[in-house]
């Protein structure tokens, strides 16, 4: 059976709710543990970290997820486009110098140690839109592995890892239209190039139009938290 990395994005304070209901339905096809995305820079109680601190006890993994996962207005041409078209309101990265980058993820990855979370070593920007970043300069960060659109860079080496995605994020007729066929691709090649896929999920995916598929595409897989051990 192929395997797959299974990750929950936007972990935040406003959807914990809705993260504990995908927890639940995932361990109901078998996925016991996955990697939870968490966004810091919001307004976090300790009552919420409470409930980060009881996933962790179940065996689930954090990882980094940018700063507040929303941009007030694009600034480059680029950044435009890529909002108009895949990323609406959510790429903080793309707009950011390289310093601003890296000083982003460095504080991200310290916000988990203050507050006594497991420091993560994976980080994901939001939309996978890692930005002006050097790969040379991700060497100074102190995670071991980040995720892009295509796949996975391993931090140290600079390679970058190619691994199909899959994504359920459909809340209009023209997502879940380009979503089937972008599922279904990804899907083929991972078994076809003996990969490891990607299934990323959202908090609100289950009321969206390709909800369903998710248990289903769960099922097809070995699934596992840990993206780092799916690298050769």
């Amino acid at each position: 059976m192929p395997k797959a990395h299974v990750s929950i994005h936007d972990v935040a304070p406003h959807t914990l709710v809705l993260v504990e209901d995908l927890i639940s339905m995932l361990q109901g096809v078998g996925v016991d543990r996955v990697m939870l995305l968490v966004i810091p820079g919001l307004s976090w109680s300790e009552s919420n970290l409470d409930v980060l601190r009881s996933w962790v006890d179940q065996g689930h993994l954090l990882a980094g997820h940018g700063r507040v996962h929303h941009v007030a207005s694009a600034d480059s041409l680029y950044h435009k486009a890529h909002s108009f078209l895949i990323s609406r309101n959510v790429a903080e990265h793309l707009s950011k110098t390289e310093d601003e980058i890296f000083e982003l993820m460095r504080e991200n990855h310290e916000w988990f140690m203050e507050r006594g979370l497991p420091s993560p070593s994976h980080y994901v920007p939001p939309a996978w839109a890692l930005g002006s970043i050097s790969r040379s300069r991700l060497r100074d960060l102190p995670f071991e592995t980040v995720e892009v659109l295509r796949g996975v860079i391993d931090v140290q080496s600079g390679t970058l890892y190619r691994m199909p995605l899959l994504g359920y994020e459909a809340d209009t007729a023209f997502r879940a239209c380009f979503l089937k066929v972008f599922n279904r691709w990804n899907s083929w090649s991972a078994r076809k190039r003996n990969r490891a896929a990607r299934i990323s999920i959202h908090p609100n995916d289950l009321e969206f139009r390709l909800g369903h598929r998710i248990s289903d595409d769960c099922e097809r897989f070995h699934c596992q938290p840990d993206v780092s051990s799916l690298i050769p």
